[in-house]
């Protein structure tokens, strides 16, 4: 559909036409204000292919009453790109990632159980368990979860908690468990990792209570200098990391060891918590990512490339500039990349530049004059009948995952594959593990699921270091059972590495006819509390 005309359509639903439209804006507004809307807006973008202004669209939302998601997308401006690039940037320091579902109109390809002749094995297929079914809208999904977590993405500096989490990994945090997990009996650390917010940014650390409001940061891994730190002045306690997915496909070396950036940089958080006006939101969060001018346009023309649109690119000297705005700048494409690259909430950009949220429409644009991606209702119908199993026959096995994991993160689901390394991610590079109670790898200890590289059947002679940096593999054994863990090759069999600590001795499970190499596990998501 024609822009123009898709927009005509679109005010046409309300009663409305352009004329009306820009005169409703100028008395809302004022004809001087940012928000006022021309009337020869179509000219423009039909010739000059401009878009409107945040402040613009923010008024066709209001005039309207449509989501101001939905008439940004009308203009080619999919907000779903924000959290998926937020993941996938390297970061050097710990970055709160945006978990918002933008479009709770958007259409999920879900899933359904498989009926079973026997009971859930401890390792299988994930195509073994579900098949895809017909797609929901996001807002159904939404009404399953039960609590509210918050994300965030390991930095490469954050090390106090190498390697029980690893630089890389995407982690889930418990904000409920803020403060109640906190030992008051002095010297006894909480196993427990909390995840923290201080004067320069964010970290996971275990915490030693030294007195009522005092904690010191504990590395079980890393010694250094132990430093005394005051909840609510030096640093925020945000919650507890209950969950991490963790990223194998390209794993970095261990981290360096250094004291933590909040024991270097001791002084009272007070300043950092003022994000009274935009140029101070921006600032702060560079300051945050520690990124300089030059680092922080680097990773712009990394974004551009992916969006493979070079607007979303912005010079040092511009980054800079963007530190003394008072209002969002004019091209939506520029904000949209600060949000990226400074790892900010689209929301929250907009109510500290002025726009408040409650001022924007409620109400989405119906499916047939919005970009919004339909099913094909015959292939849903197809699914439906064939796929789906008796209610009598269902395991509970999809209820009984909602169920443990309380959130479904729905904003994960653009940028799953990349995360896992794999391309074109199916169901059959998924396996569930949540069934083996004594995995031969600590990281598979409460591991709920494993992405697999199918492509890698050939354990190779590993040069890490440690043994937590060596490449796990799922086998398949001759009489059915999965199992996974360290291995290698040697004079024609396979031979399996427990962990130091595992009570099993090393064992060959056969030649390479009696276990089957499925491949190489590139992420694991499991639980950690």
């Amino acid at each position: 559909m024609d822009r123009v005309d898709q927009v005509r359509r679109i005010l046409s639903t309300r009663g409305l036409t352009l004329y009306r439209t820009s005169q409703k804006s100028a008395e809302m507004f004022g004809r001087s204000s940012l928000f006022y809307i021309p009337h020869n807006l179509y000219y423009d973008v039909a010739i000059s292919s401009t878009t409107p202004n945040i402040h613009q669209l923010f008024a066709l939302s209001k005039i309207t009453n449509y989501r101001l998601h939905d008439w940004l997308a009308v203009f080619g401006f999919h907000l779903e790109v924000i959290s998926r690039l937020q993941t996938l940037i390297p970061r050097r320091r710990t970055a709160l990632l945006d978990s918002s579902m933008y479009d709770p109109q958007a259409w999920i390809q879900w899933f359904v159980e498989r009926p079973l002749v026997q009971s859930i094995p401890g390792i299988a297929p994930l195509g073994q368990l579900l098949t895809w079914a017909k797609s929901r809208r996001a807002e159904e999904l939404l009404a399953l979860n039960k609590t509210k977590f918050l994300y965030a993405t390991v930095g490469q500096e954050d090390s106090l908690t190498f390697p029980d989490l690893a630089p890389g990994s995407i982690i889930r945090i418990n904000a409920s468990r803020a403060t109640d997990l906190l030992s008051h009996s002095k010297r006894n650390p909480d196993p427990s990792i909390f995840f923290v917010e201080h004067r320069l940014g964010f970290a996971c650390s275990q915490l030693l209570c030294l007195d009522k409001d005092t904690v010191a940061l504990r590395s079980p891994q890393f010694p250094f200098t132990q430093v005394e730190l005051t909840v609510g002045k030096h640093l925020r306690i945000l919650g507890v990391v209950d969950a991490e997915m963790r990223r194998l496909s390209n794993r970095d070396r261990t981290p360096l060891q250094s004291a933590p950036i909040v024991a270097r940089e001791l002084r009272p958080m007070d300043a950092m918590n003022a994000q009274t006006n935009l140029k101070q939101l921006i600032r702060q969060s560079r300051v945050r990512m520690g990124l300089s001018f030059r680092e922080a346009s680097t990773v712009t023309r990394w974004i551009a490339h992916a969006l493979a649109d070079k607007s979303y690119f912005a010079a040092a000297s511009t980054l800079s500039d963007y530190e003394t705005l008072s209002v969002p700048p004019r091209h939506i494409q520029k904000i949209i990349t600060l949000c990226i690259l400074y790892s900010i909430g689209f929301w929250e950009f907009l109510r500290v530049g002025g726009l408040s949220p409650d001022d924007r429409g409620s109400e989405p644009i119906p499916d047939d004059l919005i970009p919004r991606q339909v099913p094909d209702r015959r292939r849903e119908s197809y699914i439906a009948s064939v796929e789906a199993p008796p209610q009598g026959e269902r395991t509970g096995f999809l209820d009984g995952i909602i169920e443990q994991w309380q959130e479904i993160p729905l904003f994960l689901r653009t940028s799953l594959g990349e995360l896992a390394g794999l391309k074109n991610l199916s169901l059959s590079d998924l396996y569930w593990v949540g069934g083996d109670r004594n995995p031969i790898h600590p990281w598979l200890a409460n591991a709920t699921f494993i992405a697999i590289n199918r492509r890698v059947k050939k354990p190779t002679e590993s040069t890490a270091r440690t043994l937590s940096e060596q490449p796990l593999y799922l086998l398949l054994g001759r009489d059915g059972n999965y199992l996974c863990g360290c291995c290698s090759i040697q004079q024609g069999m396979v031979v399996v590495h427990p962990y130091p600590g595992n009570p099993l001795s090393l064992g060959q499970i056969g030649n390479t006819t009696d276990a089957e190499v499925i491949g190489r596990v590139t992420a694991i998501l499991r639980r950690l509390c």
